[in-house]
Parts: structure tokens; sequence; C-alpha cells
């Protein structure tokens, strides 16, 4: 890989880093020496990774002693031990607000401002990877130009841009951030709403312009969590 890294570089290395981020090819190593966002995607690759390991490295011989023999006070100790290990492997955030989502959502797509500029659709083949990476299904019709695997509040997530009549629109697919209703919001020359989908929720950009209300329905019915 050399020049300016191209989104389906990116494509390419996030894949690689998300499957395996402790063993990686020369060319993606390479790739990563010189994109910042590639190498910011790695690094909380490798700390989501930490801190699952963290979570699960409970000693063998909890486990071992059968759940009768145990004192009823340790079993509780050790349920709660390991409900806050999911919640410290998953982070905090399930405790802020959907204002600080949407301006964290905001800040990520300024991140990847090359993503506004694909105009192909890409092929299934390729679009499936991403989604299967963020543990989602997409079964609209519109035209994705765009799709990459990106880490998203110490998740990963499926950060598309699809192509309509009215322009490209950003869309991330959020299982893990759950709002309670529909909220609008603009900053830096983007628009956007929060939708509630299921458990999690989609956010949806576009710049200058609305999000039309029949994509905002059209998208929610595509979406499946898994």
């Amino acid at each position: 890989m050399s020049g300016a890294p191209t989104p389906d570089e990116c494509r390419h290395v996030r894949l690689h880093v998300g499957a395996d981020p402790h063993s990686l090819p020369a060319d993606v190593q390479a790739h990563l020496a010189t994109c910042d966002a590639c190498r910011r995607f790695r690094d909380e690759t490798l700390m989501l990774d930490q801190r699952v390991r963290a979570a699960l490295e409970l000693q063998l011989a909890q486990f071992r002693t059968p759940a009768k023999s145990a004192p009823r006070s340790r079993r509780f100790a050790l349920a709660a031990s390991i409900l806050l290990g999911v919640f410290m492997a998953g982070g905090v955030w399930l405790l802020r607000t959907p204002p600080a989502l949407a301006g964290e959502v905001v800040e990520h797509v300024l991140e990847e401002p090359d993503s506004w500029d694909a105009r192909t659709p890409m092929s299934p083949a390729d679009i499936g990877q991403v989604l299967d990476m963020a543990g989602v299904d997409f079964v609209g019709d519109v035209p994705v130009v765009y799709a990459a695997p990106c880490m998203f509040r110490g998740r990963h997530i499926a950060h598309l841009v699809i192509l309509g009549p009215e322009g490209p629109k950003t869309v991330m697919l959020l299982p893990h951030a759950s709002v309670d209703g529909r909220r609008a919001f603009s900053e830096h020359g983007l628009r956007g709403v929060l939708l509630p989908a299921g458990t999690g929720s989609i956010a949806v950009l576009a710049r200058g312009a609305d999000v039309p209300a029949d994509l905002e329905k059209a998208l929610v019915s595509a979406v499946r969590w898994r």
C-alpha cells in the first residue's frame, strides 16, 4: 500500500485488525504506519481485547468448586464479579445521554471525511464482511457506497454511506447504544437523527440537509441485530 490511504485499503486493514489485532500481515502493518485513523482503530481494538480478557480471566478454582458446596455469599460475589467485568469490558457509555451520543457520532464522522466521496456501490460480499464484524444484518435496498468497521464507544460498529436521490447519507449502526425516541441534531454543518431500533439505535447524517422521513423508516426496517 502506497500513497494516501483509500477507503478500500482502510476497510481491508480494519477487517484484519478486527479478526486478530495481535497478528497482522506486513502490508497491514505498513498501512498502520501511515494511517492515523486505522492506527487508532487498532489501538482501540487492542484495548477492547484486553478488557474482555480481563473480565473473563477469573480463577479457575472458583468454577471447579461445586456450586452446592460454595457458600451462598461467595456464589453471589462471583456472579457480581462476572457482571461487573462484562460491564467494564463494554465501557460506561451506557450511562451517557443522547446529546452526548449525537456529539460523538458527529466527531466520528468528521474524522473520516473521505467516506462521503464514494460513489460506486459496493459488492454484497464486501458489505457483508463489515456487517459480520459488527454483528448486524442490513437488508435495505439502498446502494451502499462505503462500508467500514469502526470502533465506537469501545465496540465494533458498521459505518456506512448510502447514496440516494438527495445525495450521500452516513449511517452508523449502533447495536449497543439505545435511545428512547427520535432525536434530531445539527453540528458542524451536519444534520442528523438518532433513531431507536430495537435494543440499539441508528445514526443518520446528511450534509446541509435534513434526513428524509421515508429514509428513516426504511433504515429502521432494514436493520436486524444479531
